[in-house]
């Protein structure tokens, strides 16, 4: 269906296609939909009335307007990518300029610990709880169930507010996860207790087909309103709120290793395996989730002081 996504200028047709186009060479390109329409927009508000893109123009629609790193990087390359394809598809007078960018993210992942986490959901549910009767309830019941999909099963924010009814297998215990990052597929599990929530939030709600979960529109949920909602909530509960929703994911790859190795597994095997279930197409990426927290230090000290603890036997430290 062409302009499906509701573009509006002079542009709209090839903004379509340029999308089609993407898709067409095995990209998902959904994240890059409203980067698209931030373009659209600009189109329309300067009143454009031919099919040129003059050096401007360009400039304008590349304008920093407090994008900040990463993320104008990105809003700068699909802007260029789309003068490019206007270009490779006969059109004329279109401008645009490569730039290069030499970003370095230095962003740490928050780990939180278990007691922060039980501070998390405490807030979430205290908070949820507070609007029973009221307008916003089910639109906050929803995100407290969410957040338990994120934490408990490690799942990526695109992946959970995509999860629709059919994908879930309560029998197993399981759910589909199908043509996530990568167009890599897998398989999740979930505990009886998360079972519970999400049998009771369907059957409160009663949810038989489609998307799990809705706004308030009754629309997919936007990951723009979840990570708004996620900083509320670290406010709130007085953690760190500089902490990102994804940093949940972070957090169940570490408290999965730090499990599966006090119950004796080898780090190799473990490792291998969260790199499969979580959907990974490296290892190495698997490996950037993994972080030394103090936890982790806790376990090296005591250890270090058992495999070294005859080194220091006749050594008087007090009159060093």
């Amino acid at each position: 269906m062409l302009n499906e996504y509701k573009f509006k200028s002079i542009f709209k047709n090839e903004l379509s296609y340029f999308i089609n186009f993407k898709r067409s060479s095995g990209l998902k390109y959904e994240n890059e939909i409203f980067r698209l329409k931030y373009i659209d927009n600009i189109f329309f508000k300067m009143k454009i009335k031919s099919k040129k893109i003059t050096k401007e123009i360009f400039n304008e629609l590349t304008k920093r307007n407090n994008m900040q790193g990463e993320n104008y990087v990105r809003q700068y390359g699909v802007t260029k990518d789309f003068c490019k394809f206007l270009i490779s598809n006969g059109y004329n007078d279109i401008y645009y300029k490569d730039k290069k960018f030499n970003i370095v993210n230095n962003y740490k992942p928050v780990i939180f610990n278990n007691y922060e986490i039980s501070m998390l959901f405490k807030t979430l549910d205290e908070y949820t709880n507070s609007f029973i009767g009221k307008k916003y309830y089910k639109l906050y019941y929803t995100y407290s169930i969410l957040f338990r999909l994120l934490y408990a099963c490690g799942l990526r924010v695109s992946e959970v507010i995509k999860i629709k009814i059919e994908d879930i297998n309560f029998n197993e215990n399981t759910i589909n996860i199908i043509n996530s990052k990568r167009n890599v597929s897998r398989l999740v599990v979930f505990s009886n207790s998360m079972k519970i929530c999400l049998e009771e939030y369907i059957n409160t709600y009663k949810v038989e087909d489609g998307l799990l979960f809705k706004n308030m529109e009754n629309n997919k949920i936007q990951k723009g309103s979840l990570r708004e909602f996620y900083k509320f909530i670290l406010e709130k509960s007085n953690l760190n709120i500089n902490a990102h929703i994804h940093d949940l994911r972070h957090c169940f790859a570490n408290n999965s290793l730090n499990q599966m190795l006090e119950k004796g597994y080898d780090e190799n095997v473990v490792i291998v395996y969260l790199y499969k279930y979580m959907g990974h197409k490296f290892i190495t990426e698997t490996e950037y989730y993994l972080h030394f927290t103090d936890y982790n230090k806790k376990k090296l000290i005591e250890n270090n002081d058992t495999f070294s603890k005859s080194l220091y036997e006749g050594v008087d430290l007090d009159n060093e």
